[in-house]
């Protein structure tokens, strides 16, 4: 049975045995909280234009729109279509409340998203030919997470590739039939490296693993 925590420690210790293979994520966490928090800032703030566009008075978030007294409440020429002078005036007049969702939804979008990507930056794919290890955040002692595909317990594995129509990449993962009769997927992120490596180190391993039978594992 594969012990995690003695081959993460021996492949960050080094040097790594000539037939394991260790793949760093490659996240950029500060790209990713800068990216989604704009698209969260921009995504909330028209999703209350809209609802103060077309509820106008009575939308709960008519507040959000301070309007002088020859204005009416609200965006409430947005309910007749005909009277757009009226509507671009109310816009200028939002007050600072109407920026606070989006502003907050932004800086919460980007602490989520700056922690996902640090967690992939400090994770780690470790091919071995006793099985594979992933671990995410390796550098917090307390904090690793591990996830294991030890070939003992394989039968079979099997190659899925799907691309979407809307996405020049494909979702790539590992069909693994277990001996127990268990099937589940295992999947193939791009953020470790060459995807197409990866998966052929892992199918040569597992089928030298079932030729030459069970050894003593780490």
């Amino acid at each position: 049975m594969l012990q995690p925590e003695a081959i993460l420690d021996q492949a960050l210790q080094g040097p790594l045995p000539e037939d394991w293979r260790m793949f760093d994520g490659r996240g950029k966490p500060l790209g990713l909280a800068i990216f989604s928090a704009l698209f969260a800032f921009i995504f909330v703030g028209l999703l209350q234009l809209a609802l103060l566009f077309f509820l106008g008075p009575f939308s709960v978030l008519s507040w959000l729109v301070a309007a002088p007294a020859h204005i009416p409440a609200g965006i409430q020429p947005a309910l007749h279509a005909t009277n757009w002078q009226n509507f671009v005036p109310s816009l200028l007049h939002l007050s600072l409340f109407f920026w606070l969702l989006p502003v907050l939804a932004a800086l919460l979008t980007a602490l989520l998203e700056y922690r996902r990507g640090q967690r992939v930056r400090t994770s780690v794919l470790i091919l071995t030919p006793e099985g594979v290890v992933q671990c995410m955040n390796y550098t917090s002692a307390n904090g690793r997470r591990f996830k294991i595909l030890d070939f003992a317990e394989v039968q079979k594995l099997a190659l899925h590739m799907r691309s979407n129509d809307d996405s020049s990449q494909a979702q790539v993962w590992l069909d693994v039939q277990r001996n127990d009769g268990r099937n589940d997927r295992w999947p193939i992120d791009s953020r470790y490296g060459p995807v197409e490596q990866i998966v052929q180190t892992i199918i040569e391993n597992h089928a030298l693993y079932a030729a030459r039978g069970p050894q003593a594992a780490l």
